[in-house]
């Protein structure tokens, strides 16, 4: 029984799995309907672009906000708390409009975006889309599951229609863009309306403080995290040539469903540690909850380890048969993945600990690409990213044990999990070896 609309963890994790497939559905039905290379090259530009600029720093806020709303509790003096989120997420998504317009001419060039106007689009689709992001959240905060997919639903089911009806119209990309602000528009809106009956509208200023006190690092975190790619693909990028620089890309991916499950059991649970008298219950939930998702992503991780050998050269072809080793040492990263460490840290709102532990993972990870990639080739760079998030974790591990008072089994099945790490392992060297 998955009790979408009753657990939290489910719900969410439910909510992000509609986001996936309706981006999956549209970029399918795009090239299926007749949109060339550059139209599509331009829409996924203006995801990116938009992604680029906000997704590090609204991430920060929103799971700086989950422990804090408990925190702050619910009461009058502080029944404004989501209208002052709002206007911190609103502010800051002017002001990446304002950058983005600032710098138009380079990202434009980075991006490889081919029509201005296209660029200007982006910029009203950062303006709608960036705050609908708290949508979800709101609804997860007040316990309102079934309302939260059934929003999700209609919006992504309405989105989809929006964005391919002017490709099978025959229509240029714009259109297809248009309809993407249009669905941002509706959301945008559901929010206005949301945050009207949610919330009163006055500055509450304690709150504001501690949104801040708590956001900033991790915004500041998510940031250095994301940098991480981008780093070993300039790294990449300055050893070889453009070639090899394809075959890393194709390969330096994560399976899609790990992402999308681990962030929804993390940001679901971060709520539950504003209470901090139920911290016990709240850990052992989250001990239980990790355990199941231990159950659905090792199988996962070790079929595609076992398997991409032979699917890698089927979907891209024989060139990119060294993206399937590439591939392989990544899935080695749902070793890190189903540890939840952070969720403890930042749950108990240590988020400057969290940022100091970035920063080293970054130092590391450069030094280790570097050291790598000479003996290894662009499979040392592949690792070093691996052992990098490992060590994050571990470190995270430690200093909630040793500072925190809370150790790892109080939040970890520990044996299944060494068990499970053992057999991926395994697998991994039988693939590597004989495949």
């Amino acid at each position: 029984m998955l009790n979408l609309t009753t657990n939290p963890t489910r719900a969410l994790q439910a909510f992000q799995v509609i986001r996936f497939a309706a981006m999956l559905a549209t970029g399918i039905g795009m090239a299926q309907l007749g949109y060339g290379k550059t139209a599509i090259g331009s829409f996924e530009a203006v995801l990116f672009l938009s992604g680029l600029l906000t997704t590090f720093w609204i991430t920060g806020l929103i799971q700086a906000l989950l422990p804090l709303y408990s925190y702050h509790g619910n009461n009058a003096n502080v029944d404004s708390r989501i209208f002052n989120v709002f206007l911190v997420v609103f502010s800051l998504t002017i002001l990446s409009i304002v950058v983005a317009y600032a710098f138009g001419f380079a990202l434009v060039r980075f991006a490889a975006i081919e029509n201005m106007h296209i660029y200007h689009l982006m910029l009203l689709y950062m303006l709608f889309s960036t705050p609908a992001v708290m949508v979800e959240y709101i609804y997860l905060l007040h316990g309102k599951y079934k309302t939260m997919l059934t929003y999700g639903l209609v919006t992504y089911l309405i989105q989809i229609i929006l964005v391919l009806l002017p490709v099978v119209l025959g229509l240029d990309v714009v259109y297809a863009v248009l309809g993407l602000i249009s669905v941002s528009v509706i959301r945008f809106i559901w929010l206005v309306v949301l945050i009207a009956s949610k919330s009163s509208i006055s500055i509450n200023i304690p709150f504001l403080k501690d949104f801040l006190k708590d956001g900033i690092p991790l915004s500041l975190k998510f940031f250095v995290s994301s940098s991480g790619l981008y780093i070993d693909q300039l790294i990449i990028g300055y050893f070889y040539d453009s070639s090899t620089f394809a075959v890393y890309r194709f390969g330096a991916r994560e399976i899609p469903l790990v992402t999308i499950l681990v962030v929804g059991l993390s940001n679901s649970l971060l709520a539950d540690f504003g209470n901090r008298q139920k911290l016990n219950q709240t850990l052992e939930k989250l001990k239980n909850e990790s355990l199941k998702l231990m159950h659905t992503l090792f199988p996962i991780a070790i079929a595609s380890i076992l398997l991409a050998t032979w699917l890698f050269p089927f979907i891209f072809g024989e060139d990119f048969q060294d993206s399937a080793n590439v591939f392989m040492i990544y899935c080695l990263i749902v070793i890190s993945r189903v540890l939840f460490p952070q969720t403890v840290t930042q749950g108990l709102r240590q988020n400057m600990t969290v940022l100091i532990i970035s920063l080293i993972e970054m130092t590391l990870n450069i030094c280790l690409s570097l050291l790598l990639i000479k003996p290894y080739g662009i499979y040392g760079v592949a690792a070093a990213t691996v052992i990098v998030y490992t060590i994050e974790k571990f470190l995270l591990v430690a200093y909630n044990s040793y500072w925190l008072n809370i150790p790892a089994k109080s939040y970890l099945s520990v044996k299944p999990f060494l068990v499970y790490s053992a057999g991926m392992l395994l697998a991994f060297a039988i693939a590597w070896n004989f495949f």
